[in-house]
């Protein structure tokens, strides 16, 4: 697959890996880094920064751009429903996460045993470990972790989003056939589900955390956020002669408006998803910025942000459990405490030590993972012609 540069727009001839949406990628890493980071660092007050980053929009935000990703080659070449094959699309899916997911679960259930034999040895008293249950474990190797309350945040608390990447995955083609048959219409139809979903929620669970949060947080609750971005496919590709200066203005109002939208404090309206639909609109609207808006792409699309966007989701599996221990030996080490000295250390040494874990990771497993998923698009593709 190519890679085009700034201005360039993808063809049906053409394959695309857009780099500013790479660089979007790496928005939305940095974002729960310094989210679970800050939480780490004893959530200290910086005004405005950790206003923003407290938000922990990162899920909606990957939402966003896995409906864009997902969909732009059908919105680059409309033929391509009739081509659609669910079952090679399936596979492509779980060869190109499943097994990077999975070693993101060892490592998270290798680490502390390990830090526990390296404190012994230097005369240190690590934290006691804890011995995940059958439950934990079947549930996170299924992706099925969101539907238990006792699970969802277990093994390595960020990785609940891997099931909702799943259920994605699941519904993806039901929004493709249905896009085939009523347009855009299918897509609005999506959206009106997931906010009748959201709305279902009382009927069903308790209206407490996490019971509230993992019903809203489904597949089908997000389904608005995912059509936002098969949306900004539509609209990059199909309309994007019309993207004249005033039009990027107008997705920049969209931006600023969507998320002020989303973090307005009356968005907390008991079950109705303000802030899902603020972000859907916030999120969507980036987007097109990233690829419609010269100086906004430009930024995006430079070299160091693409690449960490192209390896993100390397980065996001072994975030959490490699920040979390390096904040633990700041404290045991270092005797230094909670704060925002700690925080000033995450975010710059803690930071490049995931930098350097994470991009080890992508070539040990990602990589891997990418070709054997490409290989199974190629055979597929050979065989349909």
């Amino acid at each position: 697959m190519s890679e085009l540069g700034v201005g360039e727009k993808p063809s049906p001839t053409q394959p695309a890996r857009i780099r500013s949406v790479d660089g979007l990628r790496a928005l939305a890493f940095m974002l729960v880094f310094l989210f679970h980071s800050w939480e780490f660092a004893g959530q200290p007050r910086i005004p405005v920064v950790t206003d923003i980053i407290g938000q922990n929009t990162r899920p909606d935000l990957f939402v966003v751009i896995t409906g864009f990703a997902l969909y732009l080659p059908f919105a680059i070449d409309p033929s391509r429903h009739d081509r659609f094959r669910t079952g090679v699309y399936l596979e492509r899916r779980v060869k190109r996460i499943v097994v990077p997911y999975y070693a993101a679960l060892v490592l998270a259930l290798v680490l502390p045993y390990a830090l526990k034999l390296l404190y012994g040895l230097i005369g240190g008293q690590a934290n006691p470990t804890e011995t995940v249950s059958i439950g934990d474990l079947v549930s996170h190797l299924t992706f099925t972790h969101m539907f238990f309350p006792e699970y969802w945040a277990g093994i390595n608390g960020s990785l609940w989003t891997m099931s909702l990447e799943m259920q994605l995955y699941l519904l993806f083609p039901l929004l493709v056939w249905a896009f085939a048959r009523w347009g855009m219409r299918a897509l609005l139809g999506a959206a009106v589900l997931s906010v009748i979903w959201h709305l279902m929620g009382p009927l069903f669970v308790q209206d407490t955390f996490p019971e509230s949060f993992l019903w809203g947080a489904t597949g089908i609750g997000r389904l608005v956020e995912f059509a936002a971005g098969m949306v900004a496919a539509v609209v990059i590709m199909r309309h994007r002669e019309r993207l004249t200066p005033s039009w990027m203005i107008a997705a920049a109002v969209v931006v600023v408006a969507g998320y002020a939208l989303a973090m307005w404090a009356g968005s907390a309206m008991g079950w109705f998803p303000v802030r899902e639909i603020g972000l859907s609109l916030s999120f969507g609207a980036l987007i097109i910025l990233a690829i419609g808006a010269a100086p906004v792409e430009r930024v995006f699309a430079l070299p160091l942000v693409s690449r960490l966007g192209y390896v993100a989701y390397s980065m996001f599996l072994v975030h959490q459990p490699i920040v979390y221990y390096f904040s633990e030996f700041l404290e045991r080490g270092f005797g230094m405490p909670e704060g925002h000295l700690q925080l000033a250390v995450l975010w710059t040494v803690g930071l490049a030590v995931v930098l350097v874990v994470g991009w080890v990771f992508y070539r040990v497993f990602e990589r891997p993972c990418i070709e054997w998923s490409k290989a199974a698009g190629r055979r597929a593709e050979t065989t349909t012609r």
